[in-house]
């Protein structure tokens, strides 16, 4: 008994310490950020880089902010993005409250987002494995929530506003959306033939992020055809 618990504080140890590395690596960014007062510039500096295309702006945006909230705790990297990076976002004329929750979302993804991804390096410990598949595993397995915040861009209903109906056809984007990135990356099968379930389901994707009022109904009716056709082929030659 007393050896096991000796292997497990030993392997703790090891984690913390890589832990600890990344942390004080995350905080030298940061403070230089602060010290140089490049944050205060940063947001005008993304603006003119990105001209009036708001999708080019939150595209800058959301790398910068999966960088600055890396190694931080959630509420110190939400503070952090939105004080620096949420206004080139309103200066694009995004609403306010989607900007933040815009940033918030980048700045929270950086835990499984490598090369500084805490979470990542926490579960590879405790599973005992390598932390690069791990990592390359969680980036796969969260695919869609890298492009869930941009959608809050696409859509007001999102955040509540523009009435019940852009509420409505925000939900079924969002549905359609995470239902088709996962099926995609996990080759679930739709119709039983590979080559024609990825060609729907990168229609269905291509369909759930183009703001248009129909186009997320179309998207999500096209992924419940598609699989209630393929249940019903399989049950036939069952």
């Amino acid at each position: 008994m007393a050896e096991r618990v000796i292997a497990g504080l030993e392997d703790a140890g090891k984690g913390m310490v890589i832990i600890g590395v990344l942390l004080a690596g995350a905080q030298v960014l940061v403070s230089m950020i602060n010290l140089t007062g490049i944050g205060v510039t940063l947001s005008s500096l993304i603006v003119t880089l990105a001209g009036d295309s708001t999708v080019l702006v939150a595209i800058i945006v959301g790398v910068v902010c999966l960088i600055m909230g890396m190694g931080l705790p959630t509420t110190a990297a939400y503070v952090l993005v939105a004080a620096v990076l949420a206004p080139a976002m309103t200066a694009v004329g995004v609403d306010p409250l989607a900007a933040h929750l815009f940033v918030f979302y980048f700045a929270t993804i950086s835990v499984i987002t490598p090369p500084v991804c805490v979470a990542v390096f926490v579960g590879a410990g405790i599973a005992n494995t390598n932390w690069l598949p791990a990592a390359g595993e969680a980036v796969r397995l969260g695919a869609v929530t890298y492009l869930v915040p941009f959608l809050l861009l696409l859509y007001p209903g999102m955040t509540m506003r523009g009435g019940f109906f852009a509420v409505l056809e925000a939900a079924a984007a969002g549905f359609a959306l995470v239902l088709a990135v996962p099926a995609l990356l996990a080759a679930a099968p739709l119709t039983g033939r590979r080559p024609l379930d990825i060609a729907l389901l990168l229609l269905v994707i291509a369909l759930a992020i183009w703001p248009h009022p129909v186009t997320p109904f179309v998207a999500l009716a096209i992924f419940l055809g598609a699989r209630a056709c393929g249940r019903h082929q399989r049950k036939a030659l069952a």
